[in-house]
């Protein structure tokens, strides 16, 4: 999920397959030992982060991405309690906009 590129690839191989995306669910994290910040090696923060962060966001935008098709539907995102979690509504606003 850290590279960007994996992910496009992933989603293009699922719309070649199936021909849309209608859901998706991105629920990857990982977490390393704890220890003290001032002795934690910036590559482990950012290999988390990577994982985490970007690469939850690298899902959604290219599910998000395919999913604008009228038959789309938005990702859900379950990230541990320790990364941010994409809310599921912004892809609801941005693949279905309101008319209300």
């Amino acid at each position: 999920m850290s590279d960007e590129e994996s992910v496009a690839a992933m989603v293009k191989a699922t719309v070649d397959t199936f021909g849309r995306l209608d859901m998706a669910l991105n629920n990857a994290g990982i977490q390393v030992p704890p220890s003290d910040a001032a002795d934690e090696p910036a590559e482990v923060f950012d290999r988390v982060n990577a994982i985490n962060l970007r690469g939850v966001w690298a899902c959604m935008k290219h599910e998000l991405g395919q999913m604008r098709t009228p038959r789309g539907a938005a990702p859900s995102s379950t990230a541990p309690p320790s990364a941010v979690s994409s809310d599921s509504r912004v892809g609801l606003r941005t693949t279905r906009p309101s008319t209300a």
